[in-house]
């Protein structure tokens, strides 16, 4: 199959998603490590659900450490994560079609300087016995037509979820076979990390009254969970995220 993606092959992990019983009702935690590949998606849906958006400090939170995988099924993922309205947390690294699930997030947080990697995509197909392997796009202008019609898609995708132009010309400046890692100072201006301004409208005065904290402060506790709660999982890392928003510690 052709795929718009990504990264060298990897070995998938499983997902990680604790039962509802061990959380909070209407709370789902996704841990997201290894490869993103086709078959996540049927499961994510389950999973989303599920979820209740009303509830603190999110109905959805996703904890991402994966290096790519299939850029089609990251970017039906995002928007899965998006319609949960899901808070999307770097743990480890993010890099190229992980970067589709990040922007997906009504929040988005990374708690370390080089987690995030981009390039531009590039075409690959499964070769049995060679596993994936990039397609020669030069010498086959069904391909090129393939990849040109994938960084469309891309485009469009980074346009819906409310990215800036700059996160995708940032990809397409880093050749498709080397991976650019970002500086934290970088993140914001691409929109990698932030709140959606529509999402905050809504959130912030729920939030507020839970928290007894004004718009900014909320924020700005909001952004550094992911530092503070690194270690933390499934019930835990909800603990913890209501800890850092209601002390900021």
């Amino acid at each position: 199959m052709l795929a718009v993606s990504s990264a060298a092959a990897q070995s998938p992990q499983p997902l990680a998603v604790p039962s509802p019983a061990e959380l909070p009702k209407g709370i789902r935690v996704v841990e997201l490590k290894g490869a993103i590949t086709p078959g996540l998606v049927a499961k994510l849906r389950s999973v989303f659900e599920s979820v209740d958006t009303g509830r603190l400090p999110a109905g959805a939170i996703v904890l991402i450490d994966s290096h790519g995988g299939d850029g089609l099924a990251a970017i039906e993922i995002g928007r899965m994560v998006r319609e949960a309205k899901a808070h999307v947390f770097v743990r480890g690294r993010c890099a190229s079609a992980c970067v589709y699930v990040l922007a997906g997030g009504v929040v988005r947080g990374v708690a370390r300087d080089r987690a995030i990697g981009i390039h531009s995509p590039r075409l690959t197909t499964f070769v049995k016995g060679l596993g994936v392997v990039d397609i020669n796009v030069a010498t086959s202008p069904n391909a090129a037509a393939a990849l040109e019609a994938g960084n469309k898609r891309s485009r469009e995708y980074f346009a819906e979820m409310g990215a800036p132009d700059a996160l995708f010309a940032a990809m397409m400046a880093t050749p498709s076979d080397q991976t650019r890692y970002l500086d934290l100072a970088e993140l914001p201006p691409l929109g990698i990390v932030g709140i959606d301004p529509g999402y905050l409208a809504e959130y912030a005065p729920r939030a507020e009254k839970a928290y007894r904290i004004p718009e900014d402060e909320l924020v700005r506790r909001v952004l550094a969970t992911p530092g503070k709660c690194m270690t933390e999982a499934g019930a835990t890392f909800v603990s913890c995220y209501r800890r850092v928003l209601r002390t900021g510690e």
